[in-house]
């Protein structure tokens, strides 16, 4: 059987989440999703053909397409949260008890 050391043991376990850290969690998130939009429209600017009215590479649709599915998850993630999906865990129809007990 293979020893595992209490470092690694203790990085896996992953703690359990408040309101507000969940909150915190989410704003992190909808950071790095706006960092990498930025990513993909900087990339668009960098394969843009010099010539005016030449067809767009396959690069450039590819990094213009993901910019714009990144930021449609952004809005929808951020009209979500207003919405008020991200309550209390409690709240939430599955851990309220059902007809059958």
């Amino acid at each position: 059987m293979k020893k595992t050391s209490k470092k690694l043991k203790k990085r896996n376990k992953r703690p359990k989440l408040t309101a507000a850290g969940q909150t915190d969690e989410r704003t992190q998130w909808v950071r790095l999703l706006e960092h990498v939009s930025m990513f993909h429209m900087q990339m668009v600017k960098e394969t843009q053909s010099p010539i005016l009215g030449a067809k767009p590479s396959d690069d450039n649709m590819f990094h213009r397409a993901s910019a714009s599915a990144i930021e449609d998850c952004i809005l929808l993630i951020e009209m979500l949260g207003e919405e008020g999906w991200f309550g209390n865990d409690e709240d939430l129809p599955q851990h309220k008890q059902g007809p059958a007990g």
